[in-house]
C-alpha cells in the first residue's frame, strides 16, 4: 500500500463511500505520492533542508528540485502518473510539481483501490439527473489495522516508524485526526500529531503542512509531504554515502 492510499482510505467513509471534506485533499495526496516516489527510489531531491532544520528552513522545502533517477514504470496507476508529472515539469520547484501531480491524484488512487478490491465504485443519479459516484469499502481489513496502529501512536504513546510518521505528518491539519479516536481522546491525539509533524524525529517528520493554493497567486502553507519526501531521500542518501545521481534522461513510458 502507498502512503497516499492510506491517506485516502482514511478520508473515505467505509459505509457511505463519501470523501471527507478535506482542505486541499488533492494537494495532500500529491505530496504523499511524492513521498512514495522517493521511497520507491524513483527520485532524488536537490536543495532539501537537512534533518534538524529550523521551522523556517523546513518551510522552504517547497523550493527543492526533484530529480528523476529511475523513469521505468512502477506498475501503479497513481505512482506512474505522478512520475510522469515530475518528468513533465523539469527543474520546477517541488511545490509546482506537487500542484501538477494533484490534478489526477485522487482519481488515480481511487481507481487503484477499486482494482485491488479494497473499495467499490457505485454510480447513481441524484434527483434522477445529477451523477453521483461513491466509494464504499469492499475490504476494510487493511484500514482497520492502519487505524489501530495510528491509535497506538496518537493515543498510547507508541513511537511511530518512518512510514507512520510521514502519514501522521500529512494527516496533521487535515481534519482527519479527530475521526481516528474517540471524542475524549481527540485533544491528545491532535497534540501528538502536531508533535510528530513538527519534530526532528526520524527522517520523515521534520515538515509542517503542505497546502498549495493552486488556483490563487499565494501559497497558503508549505511543508509536510514535500518536505517529508525531501528529507526522507536526503537522509537515505547520507546514510548510504551516496552522491546525488544525475537525472535519468526522459524516455517514453507506457501510458498509465
Amino acid at each position: 500500500m502507498l502512503i497516499a492510499e492510506d491517506f485516502l482510505l482514511l478520508a473515505v467513509d467505509d459505509e457511505t463511500g463519501k470523501t471527507a471534506n478535506v482542505d486541499n485533499l488533492g494537494v495532500r495526496l500529491a505530496g504523499a505520492l511524492l513521498a512514495d516516489l522517493s521511497d520507491a527510489r524513483k527520485t532524488l531531491l536537490r536543495g532539501a533542508p537537512e534533518a534538524g532544520a529550523t521551522k523556517e528552513e523546513r518551510e522552504k522545502a517547497g523550493d527543492a528540485t526533484i530529480i528523476v533517477t529511475d523513469n521505468s514504470p512502477a506498475g501503479h496507476i497513481a505512482l506512474d502518473a505522478a512520475l510522469q508529472a515530475v518528468l513533465a515539469t523539469p527543474d520546477a520547484p517541488a511545490r509546482k510539481v506537487v500542484e501538477a501531480i494533484s490534478k489526477d491524484a485522487e482519481e488515480n488512487l481511487l481507481a487503484a483501490l477499486v482494482e485491488r478490491g479494497i473499495l467499490e465504485k457505485e454510480e447513481s443519479k441524484l434527483f434522477r439527473m445529477l451523477p453521483v459516484t461513491r466509494w464504499p469499502a469492499a475490504d476494510s481489513s487493511h484500514e482497520t489495522a492502519l487505524r489501530a496502529n495510528l491509535t497506538k501512536v496518537l493515543v498510547e504513546g507508541a513511537e511511530p516508524d518512518e512510514r507512520t510518521a510521514t502519514l501522521i505528518s500529512l494527516l496533521h491539519g487535515s481534519g482527519l485526526i479527530a475521526g481516528l479516536v474517540g471524542k475524549e481522546q481527540r485533544k491528545a491525539a491532535q497534540e501528538r500529531a502536531e508533535e510528530i509533524a513538527g519534530s526532528e524525529w526520524g527522517v520523515a517528520t521534520v515538515a509542517t503542512q503542505v497546502a498549495i493554493a493552486a488556483s490563487v497567486a499565494a501559497v497558503a502553507t508549505v511543508g509536510a509531504a514535500v518536505a517529508a519526501a525531501v528529507i526522507l531521500q536526503a537522509q537515505k542518501d547520507d546514510a548510504e554515502g551516496a552522491a546525488p545521481a544525475e537525472a535519468a534522461p526522459p524516455v517514453e513510458t507506457p501510458a498509465v
